[in-house]
Formats: structure tokens, C-alpha cells, sequence
């Protein structure tokens, strides 16, 4: 960070360390087999815009989340965790770490009563056949969006737009200064972020030249 700084004006690097401070990690996003690439784009763009934790995806095609056109570079910020199966999903989740699924079964509790008392991930199926029965059994609790129009259903991205919305102000109304970045992972996102805002061969330039100080000090 110190030898890159120099690379960023101090604007820039405001605006790094104010979205850095204000990501809510406790509360992530997972998105089951997605089949829609535009679509769960769309939520890594919205998941990154409102500061949300890690966009996980199970199965599906990862590529697509990497879309310019529909993330507008967003995913260049984004935490996007690909995932061959539920139980590597489940194995990277952190300790703790509460599961919701969006669905509309039995027992399902409205988006305004979701408990955020405690790290959540919200998972969300594909636009086709929704959650799987795996996955609904391995959720800790089932919550839907209460509808009053003539629409059956929402959209993948809005729904998870919406949810996403409600829960992270509740979140941060419980948290001390807007984010809950661990300071070791906050300052390892502040390093790799100042390498993504320079050119580079910059980069490249600014670690040689420190390395070789660094060697310098060392032989005198």
C-alpha cells in the first residue's frame, strides 16, 4: 500500500477506503445453477453497489457473472466465489453463518421478519425451477417477498436487489460504523484494490523499485 499510494490521488484513495469500510462481509449472497449469465450478473452488479460481502455461485457457468456489459466492471470489485457443488458452497461459508433461501413453500417467513441478529447468506435459485430440494432443506430458514400486484413472481436480480436492500439497512443499523471488514482482511482488500485502480506496469514498477531498496538495506 505504501509504495503504491503515491500511483492514486488522495480522492481516489478516499473512495477506496469509504467502500471498504462500509462492506457488510456478514451478509453474503449465493445464487444456485444459475442459467440466466445476464441475470446473476445483474446481482454481482447490485451485491457490489449496496457494498454486500462475497457473491457465491453454485454449479451454473461462472463466466457469465463476468460480463463488462451487464456488471459495468463492477465484478472488477467484486468478491465472486465459484463453486463445483453445494458442499464446497457450504465448506467456504463462514462459521456461523446463517442461511436463507427466497422461495415460496410452507413455512416460509416475509423478507421484513429475516432475523439479522447474526452473519446471513441469502441464496436465491435459478429463474427456471428455483431452489433445489437440497438446497431447501440446507437453509435455516425459508423468507419470501410479499407481493400485492397481479405479478406471480419477480425477476432474479430484483428479487435479490430488493432483499438485499432491506437486509443490509437492518445489518448496518446493528453495526458499529456502517462495515464489518475484519482489519487483516481490510487491509489485504485495501492492497489488492490499489493494485487494480494503477496501471499494471506501475504496479509492476513501484514493487520492483521497493524490492530492490529493500535488498540494499539488507546488504549494508
Amino acid at each position: 500500500v505504501a509504495r503504491l499510494a503515491p500511483y492514486l490521488t488522495p480522492a481516489r484513495r478516499a473512495r477506496i477506503e469509504g467502500v471498504l469500510r462500509a462492506r457488510v462481509a456478514s451478509l453474503q449472497i449465493a445464487i444456485e445453477d444459475p442459467q440466466d449469465p445476464h441475470n446473476a450478473a445483474a446481482v454481482v452488479r447490485t451485491a457490489e453497489a449496496l457494498g454486500a460481502g462475497a457473491v457465491h455461485v453454485i454449479g451454473g457457468r461462472a463466466s457469465g457473472l463476468l460480463s463488462r456489459k451487464v456488471t459495468r466492471g463492477t465484478f472488477y470489485w467484486a468478491d465472486i466465489r465459484h463453486h463445483a457443488g453445494w458442499e464446497d458452497f457450504r465448506a467456504d461459508l463462514p462459521a456461523g453463518m446463517r442461511l436463507a433461501g427466497a422461495c415460496v413453500d410452507a413455512g416460509t417467513v416475509e423478507l421484513a421478519a429475516v432475523p439479522v441478529d447474526r452473519p446471513l447468506c441469502l441464496l436465491f435459485g435459478n429463474e427456471q425451477a428455483g431452489l433445489s430440494t437440497r438446497a431447501r432443506a440446507g437453509c435455516g430458514l425459508h423468507f419470501r417477498i410479499p407481493m400485492t400486484g397481479m405479478a406471480e413472481s419477480l425477476n432474479l436480480s430484483v428479487a435479490a436487489g430488493i432483499a438485499m436492500y432491506a437486509l443490509l439497512e437492518r445489518r448496518r443499523a446493528l453495526l458499529t460504523g456502517g462495515g464489518d471488514l475484519p482489519e487483516p482482511e481490510l487491509a489485504g482488500q485495501r492492497a489488492r484494490w490499489y493494485a487494480k485502480a494503477i496501471d499494471p506496469r506501475l504496479v509492476r514498477r513501484a514493487l520492483e523499485i521497493g524490492d530492490e531498496g529493500t535488498e540494499e538495506e539488507s546488504s549494508s
